[in-house]
């Protein structure tokens, strides 16, 4: 595994996280999702709007497990227990990100007329993306290693 590839991922984990607390700052501070002109754009809002509080918590749950693993991979990429809150929250990404996606779709959030529309969309795709990204480079890592091991 070429060792560039392996830190930029792990500093792409790190941006990841950040956004993801980010995204959260811009959405209660209205920067992201002002509430009085997506409240009137939004097809059934205040259910949208308890859907849509309720990631909170496990978002930065999340950039935590984030942030953590990929700053300990960073010094030590064989770290196991790392390596498994990597993969875990690799699942993670993927799941929230396929959720988001179907929830847009199904609901018209990506034809708010809003640049909040872009950025669902921007987290619909990009996360299971990113989540599959990682996958790959931690399974890669992993038959390296096991060759490394055993040869």
């Amino acid at each position: 595994m070429d060792s560039r590839l392996w830190r930029l991922v792990m500093i792409g984990n790190l941006v990841v996280a950040g956004l993801l607390f980010l995204f959260w700052i811009g959405f209660y501070t209205e920067v992201i999702f002002p509430f009085e002109t997506l409240s009137s754009r939004i097809l059934h809002f205040e259910g949208y709007y308890a859907w849509e509080t309720s990631f909170t918590v496990p978002d930065l749950f999340l950039a935590a497990a984030l942030s953590w693993s990929a700053s300990k991979l960073l010094r030590n990429s064989t770290d196991p227990f790392a390596t498994l809150v990597l993969s875990s929250s690799a699942g993670a990404l993927i799941f929230l990100g396929v959720l988001d996606f179907t929830y847009g779709i199904r609901h018209g959030m990506y034809e708010l007329g809003h640049f909040f529309s872009w950025i669902l969309l921007s987290i619909g795709l990009g996360l299971p993306i990113w989540g599959l990204l990682n996958i790959w480079i931690l399974h890669k890592s992993a038959i390296l290693k096991s060759r490394n091991f055993s040869g």
